[in-house]
């Protein structure tokens, strides 16, 4: 089983390949749109309400502010939060964190048990030995990383439920929740633009997609899915999407070249590099923004074969798995919902892959 970074937190540089969204206009009305440099990307919120709630804007942006200053390890942007307390306090004492905090870390806990190791939020380490996105980014020696493999294992942190503790009991270990906590952040803004009254909106967070209700003239919204090979502003397929999060992860869009040779941000624990396989792209779709998060990533190091075997295993996730060959697998959930517009690739049967 290969075991697959968290992904970076919360900072520049999304993992997730950014969709396309395809706003066909709802009626005369113009849609209330506003924009925010936060959680290290461009997050941008689209209501298609007639009537907009008094603040809402404010209220949703502070709302995953506040997240990102409990959560964030870029120490470039943040002092202190408390996943930094966690890891400088790691072989010595437990942290007691807020409820948003131990939400996450617990979740990333379960969906590690819940993709049998494919995802891992104690990768940090890993994600500082590589610095990619940084000034310091380079291909660490063999011996760096043999080093700090042996600190990367979910299974060892120690939760207290009674006291809201987190520790993490090897001096070096690090969590990193950024392939959690931006799903998370995206379900609170979900969740309190629902309150708000809002019925028709589309979330836009760098990447990771979350739709509200329908468009305004009862259809589902179409979600373009990128070309993982020219980049943004061409699609290969078109998804609807009712009230559930869409995220691809893929390794093209953040990485850095060294001697000619090109490093993502994607690891395989088992080996500390960037995964390599035969994929381009994973889509996940969830209900759950925090379930799309971590399996798009957790599917695209996988790879393929494993990846699928994953996805059919989660009931309450769907996916897509673009190859280099342009071939398009789909899970079974997704398939009445997802259609190819890209002539240059194919739709091809999961069972070729992984059987009956």
């Amino acid at each position: 089983m290969k075991r697959t970074s968290a992904g970076q937190v919360l900072r520049a540089g999304a993992a997730s390949i950014v969709l396309l969204m395809l706003l066909a206009a709802c009626g005369r009305n113009t849609p209330h749109r506003e924009s925010r440099l936060i959680l290290g990307t461009t997050s941008t919120i689209t209501i298609h309400d007639r009537r907009l709630p008094r603040g809402i804007f404010d209220r949703v942006f502070e709302r995953v502010a506040d997240i990102e200053a409990l959560m964030s390890i870029n120490e470039s942007n943040y002092d202190d939060t408390e996943v930094l307390r966690i890891n400088r306090a790691a072989g010595r004492k437990p942290v007691a964190v807020s409820d948003d905090t131990f939400t996450v870390i617990e979740s990333g806990i379960r969906f590690g048990e819940a993709s049998n190791g494919a995802f891992d939020i104690t990768v940090g380490p890993l994600v500082a030995l590589w610095g990619i996105g940084t000034p310091r980014e380079t291909v660490p020696s063999q011996e760096e990383i043999d080093a700090v493999l042996p600190l990367i294992d979910f299974r060892r942190i120690e939760l207290d439920f009674e006291r809201r503790t987190v520790y993490l009991p090897r001096e070096g270990m690090a969590i990193d929740v950024g392939g959690v906590a931006k799903g998370y952040a995206v379900e609170e803004a979900a969740r309190l633009l629902a309150e708000a009254g809002v019925q028709h909106a589309v979330l836009d967070f760098g990447g990771d997609i979350f739709t509200v209700g329908v468009r305004r003239d009862g259809d589902a919204w179409r979600i373009g899915l990128q070309s993982p090979e020219t980049g943004r502003g061409s699609i290969i397929g078109i998804i609807e999407s009712s009230n559930n999060a869409i995220v691809t992860s893929g390794a093209y869009e953040r990485f850095f070249i060294q001697d000619g040779q090109r490093y993502h941000h994607l690891f395989d624990i088992g080996t500390g590099r960037p995964a390599r396989n035969t994929l381009t792209s994973v889509t996940a779709i969830a209900d759950d923004a925090m379930l799309a998060d971590v399996f798009s990533t957790a599917g695209y190091v996988a790879g393929l074969e494993e990846g699928l075997r994953i996805f059919e295993a989660m009931p309450d996730v769907e996916g897509i798995f673009v190859t280099e060959d342009r071939s398009i697998y789909v899970t079974a959930g997704v398939a009445a919902v997802f259609r190819v517009i890209d002539d240059n690739y194919r739709l091809e049967r999961v069972e070729s892959v992984i059987g009956e």
